[in-house]
């Protein structure tokens, strides 16, 4: 009877760690060490940040036209991503073929109780595909708001 509890056991700790490792790798987020700016008083890290489809389908997935740095997020509390002021606001979708990746530059505000020459961090982005079918208007604020579907960076030491 242990052996049986055992081998179910290790088949669905199997299971559960290649479908997660499958998703992980479908996306991919990169992110390097880009460069320091100062500017009105305070200091921003620059930092390129692509988005990889690593699948043989394109991906669709939601942003929004001028507040995209809200998909976002940084694990460092040091850091935080900037964003903007905007007038006029709405869900888009973008598209990213399949082997294609996307750039954009997040700026993150540094905290001025941290030296930038130890700083740790990685940048999340909130992966929110779009089914079929589905139009912008189609976008659900407060499924964004959950960040449940986020893609992890790899790490930047400064």
């Amino acid at each position: 009877m242990t052996r049986i509890i055992l081998t179910v056991t290790v088949l669905l700790f199997n299971c559960l760690t290649f479908s997660q490792t499958a998703k992980r790798d479908n996306y991919t987020l990169t992110i390097i060490k880009g460069k320091v700016v100062k500017e009105n008083k305070q200091t921003f890290w620059i930092t390129p940040t692509t988005l990889g489809n690593n699948t043989k389908d394109t991906l669709r997935y939601y942003s929004m036209s001028c507040s995209w740095q809200s998909f976002y997020s940084v694990d460092n509390n040091k850091l935080q991503v900037e964003g903007k002021d905007c007038d006029k606001n709405i869900p888009i979708i973008l598209t990213l073929a399949p082997g294609q990746s996307r750039t954009v530059k997040i700026r993150l505000l540094i905290s001025q109780t941290i030296a930038t020459s130890k700083i740790k961090f990685k940048i999340g982005f909130n992966l929110m595909k779009v089914s079929g079918t589905k139009k912008d208007f189609n976008f659900d604020f407060k499924e964004q708001q959950k960040k449940k579907n986020i893609i992890w960076s790899n790490i930047i030491l400064r």
